[in-house]
């Protein structure tokens, strides 16, 4: 079953993952990526699919697996709404620049991050999904405040260094550019988890 999770879905589910975490007497770091990041910190981003994770430390996967499943019973989602699968994906940035996390739950043993807009904007362009990603990309470029394209690709080497960015990433960002300026976009209240 797949579901669609917006902003307040999100937060209510991570409220009832601390809380069955809390429960079992788990502890658990657990680090957000892509949209469900997006949609917490940065700006309204509509729905997403899943929330991405990358690693739990200190805990278990398995711990957090366990309890994301019980939410998910629970509210009538997909099991799989809390998803591991982004760090098999090579998306998150591991040899170059270091990821800076934000936190937005720290509680109970558990702690709850966010990564920041510049490692998001890396990861997004790094996906280059035409549609999809764009608007992500184009929000993202006005929260970082780069306008000049030697700039952006300097930030993703940063990231991934060694790596240039695909000619699909080059293409949306050139029509990014081309179309109109770029603003920051207002961020959301912090999250009540």
């Amino acid at each position: 079953m797949s579901v669609s999770l917006e902003r307040d879905d999100i937060i209510a589910g991570l409220r009832d993952l601390v809380a069955e975490l809390s429960a079992a007497g788990e502890v658990a770091g657990i680090r957000i990526v892509g949209g469900a990041a997006l949609a917490l910190r940065y700006f309204d981003r509509g729905v997403t699919q899943d929330v991405d994770t990358v690693h739990v430390n200190p805990g278990t996967d398995s711990a957090v697996t366990a309890a994301a499943e019980r939410v998910a019973a629970r509210r009538d989602w997909d099991a799989s709404w809390l998803n591991f699968e982004v760090t098999n994906a090579d998306a998150l940035p591991t040899l170059g620049r270091t990821v800076e996390w934000e936190t937005i739950v720290d509680r109970d043993g558990v702690v709850i991050q966010v990564a920041s807009a510049e490692a998001l904007l890396a990861m997004k362009l790094r996906a280059n999904r035409p549609g999809r990603d764009t608007r992500d990309i184009r929000l993202l470029l006005g929260v970082c405040g780069l306008t000049d394209l030697e700039a952006i690709e300097e930030l993703y080497e940063d990231f991934y260094p060694g790596d240039s960015l695909a000619d699909r990433a080059l293409d949306i960002l050139t029509r990014i550019l081309a179309d109109a300026p770029l603003e920051a976009p207002t961020p959301p209240p912090s999250p009540r988890i």
